[in-house]
């Protein structure tokens, strides 16, 4: 080792930093021209591209994927859209058979129909007789005799008649 006799001049033992001989790489050795040797190329060195054809085929199928999730959805948006309008449109003819009906069942309108279509007249009130019964939970219905018999109009009519002065 090297003494420092002082500070201004300072010697470094490059030896302390050679290699060993462990460390050394190992010297080339000449083979004889018979001898030759081969040495088959690893199979990463044959097939250089490989990873990258497999990185590319993989981002392909990842692409082919996406563009085919957006024309799915394409496609169902059109049919949403579609949907919706056929929506629209059964709710407006469902406003309007609502309206029809409620023109329909007014009683006004089914008294118009019953005179101007059936001929029926209202019945006054002065018309109907009311009976008090002994026994209200037993009532005999007397048989119309034979010679009194109404035709289908009359009958009709009759039942008309009981039904709207049930209603008023």
């Amino acid at each position: 080792m090297a003494s420092y006799a002082s500070k201004q001049s300072t010697a470094i033992d490059y030896q302390r930093f050679a290699p060993t001989p462990e460390e050394r790489a190992p010297e080339l050795a000449v083979l004889p021209e018979s001898e030759t040797v081969r040495k088959k190329a690893p199979v990463r060195a044959r097939i250089p591209y490989g990873k990258y054809a497999l990185v590319a085929v993989g981002i392909f199928v990842v692409l082919a994927v996406i563009v085919f999730s957006y024309m799915k959805v394409a496609e169902l948006t059109v049919q949403n859209d579609r949907l919706r309008s056929e929506i629209s449109s059964l709710r407006s003819r469902e406003n309007a058979l609502i309206a029809k009906k409620e023109q329909l069942y007014t009683l006004s309108f089914v008294e118009e129909y019953a005179k101007s279509q059936l001929g029926m007249v209202k019945l006054d009130r002065g018309n109907v007789k009311y009976l008090e019964l002994q026994n209200p939970e037993r009532m005999l219905v007397s048989q119309p005799s034979e010679e009194s018999n109404p035709s289908a109009i009359a009958a009709l009519s009759k039942s008309f008649s009981a039904v709207l002065e049930y209603l008023n």
